[in-house]
Parts: C-alpha cells; structure tokens; sequence
C-alpha cells in the first residue's frame, strides 16, 4: 500500500518535497526510500529508476556527490578515531551496496545523529545540485537524532531548497519532535502477510521452505530482519538454544553453564540465543494453547519439555528471556544475562527484577 501512494503521487507528479517513512523494523522502508532517491536523480524518462544509469549505480554505491545519506553512528573523540570510523563506514556502505538489507553494526558502542552531522549537512546543502537534478537527503533512524541536532534540522525542514527532497524513515514515529513530523508527508509501513514473506524468501532468496517458516515467524514477518537473519546459522541457533533449555529443566547445571560460557565468547551471539530462547518458549506456550508448534521437527523434544514446565513458569520465563534481552542492550555481561534467564526455569528469580 505505501509503494502504491508513493508511486501514484509520482505519476500525478505532486510528490512531497518531505516524508517521513514510519512502520515496524524490516518491513521495506528503507528499500523504498532507495527507490524514490534512485528515481528522483534517474537519467532514464522511466516512472521508475532504471538501475542501469551512471546515477543509479552512484546512488546504489552511495557515492552520488547529490544524495546525502545519514544514519545514527558514533562519535569518536579523536581525529585518529574519527578516520578509523570514516574507514569503517566506508567499508560498511560497500557491504551494504551488495545487501541492501544489512544493518549497521557498531557492536555496543553508543550512536546517534548529533548537531555536528546536522551542521556538515547544512553545509552541504548549501550548494545547488552537482551532477543530478535534485539534492536527495535520506535520514534512517531519525528518531536517534540529539534534540540539539533535531531543533538544527527542523530549521532545515522549515527553509528548504526548491531543488531538494528530504526521506526520513524510522519505527519510532512518536520519539521525533512533533514539529517535525508535521513538517513531512507520514506514509505507513505494514508488516508483509507471513505466506509472502515466506514465498519470498523461497523463491527470491533461495532458502530452504523450512528455515523461511522459521525465519517469518522469528522476524515477526519483517522480510528485512528475516534477510538478516539469513546470514546466521538460524536452525544451529534454534538447536543451541533447545539444548541450553533442556539442560536448564533437566537441572543440568554443569552443562547449561558451559554452553553458556561457549556462547558468551562469541560477540553478537548471546543476543540471537536469547532471540531463539524467546522463540522456542513462545512456542512451548502455542503448544500448550494451541497443541500447534512452529518448530515441528523439533516437537518430540519440545512436547517432552513442555510437560515438564506449567503455564506460570512458562510465563515467568517469557518475561526473565525479555529482562536479559534488555539488560544485554544495556551492555550488561552477556554471561549474567544467559544465566539469568536460564535460571529462571529452576525457579530462581531472574538477576534484573529490581529494574
């Protein structure tokens, strides 16, 4: 529905000068806003970009010297860590350039949009077009703006250049001032229906119709996280994290702490664990509801754990899974938070409810 609004407002030629792109994480916002910043510099007379041009492939690259491209990001102090992060981003956009889906990972290091990128914006801004028809500007994660940087670019917004666009995108429409958000055209993102994302993660992306159920229902049917997802070994992780409840129920200590301990080694992997502990509980609990399961090659050993644990320890464990899952955010030990919602189905209280 979103790409049928904006491609109408394109052949009635009344697109907003602003938008902002809004809707749950993955769900194609920031596909689309490439599509209308590719369109809006296209060389070819096409209702949609070409993708063959000189300036689709710059814009595709993200080196269109007419396209400026924000994101939330850190802010190192130093010069010598200033280069060292321009050289990571730059590795990162050429990443991105092959997987337009792929997040930005800045492992636990704080980010945001500040006045400083705001005002080299400003800058830039400054100067007609260089090589395309218009100036395209695309802010993701707008919401991660400083409230000094957001005041600076609702100046921009007020003051804008006939010859520029402005796409913000975000899931977090209410956390941007509302001077703001009345300053762009809201379109809605909606989550894709669970078959299409499935379908097109089988016949678009190649993946196998079992892992694509998995990867649909994990996701929450955001085909973007879904695509992310993709790049790990989803079913070794979903198998992972079954052992470390199994052992947790069987009162398996010694080898819950040593998985434990073997998963807090790797960087990023304590946080998909808990992704698929939270998976596989939310799935004991359809089977008690339901007596469906969505890992279904799995159902013997769930069913049999499933017995094993009642409805409110079910329930205690949803919550303990979410508790770590935010403390983990919170750069809280990775070991802490995995023992934390492990313990909780030995009927210990998880390490974070005084939060």
């Amino acid at each position: 529905m979103a790409k049928k609004i904006l491609r109408q407002a394109w052949t009635e030629d009344r697109l907003a000068q602003s938008y902002l792109f809004y809707g749950p994480d993955g769900v194609g916002k920031e596909l689309a806003a490439m599509e209308l910043v590719m369109a809006l510099n296209c060389q070819s007379e096409s209702d949609q970009p070409c993708r063959q041009c000189n300036s689709c492939h710059k814009t595709e690259a993200y080196i269109h010297p007419d396209f400026h491209y924000l994101f939330p990001r850190p802010h190192p102090s130093s010069d010598s860590d200033k280069r060292k992060l321009a050289e990571e981003i730059s590795e990162m956009l050429k990443e991105k350039e092959a997987q337009p889906h792929q997040a930005f990972d800045f492992g636990s290091r704080p980010i945001a949009i500040s006045i400083d990128d705001i005002r080299e914006l400003q800058e830039r801004l400054g100067f007609l077009p260089y090589e395309g028809k218009r100036k395209v500007v695309l802010i993701t994660g707008v919401e991660a703006m400083t409230t000094e940087a957001a005041n600076a670019f609702l100046k921009i917004l007020e003051e804008p250049s006939p010859t520029t666009n402005f796409i913000l995108t975000t899931d977090r429409p209410n956390a941007l001032l509302p001077t703001i958000l009345s300053r762009c055209q809201k379109v809605r993102f909606e989550p894709l229906p669970q078959e299409e994302v499935i379908k097109s993660l089988v016949k678009d992306h190649g993946q196998d119709p079992r892992a694509a159920g998995l990867l649909a229902e994990l996701s929450g049917n955001s085909l973007g996280r879904a695509l992310q997802m993709t790049d790990q070994d989803l079913l070794s992780e979903r198998d992972l994290a079954v052992k470390l409840l199994k052992a947790a129920v069987d009162g398996q200590q010694w080898e819950m702490v040593e998985t434990i301990d073997q998963i807090a080694r790797d960087r990023g992997r304590p946080a998909r664990i808990l992704e698929m502990l939270s998976a596989v509980v939310a799935d004991l609990v359809h089977l008690k509801v339901t007596g469906k399961i969505l890992n279904a090659d799995r159902q013997a050993e769930l069913s049999d754990i499933g017995k094993r644990i009642d409805q409110q320890k079910l329930s205690e464990m949803v919550r303990a899974i979410e508790k770590a899952r935010i403390a983990l955010e919170r750069n809280v030990t990775p070991r802490l938070c995995l023992l934390s919602a492990c313990n909780t189905t030995q009927g210990e209280e998880d390490a974070f409810t005084s939060d």
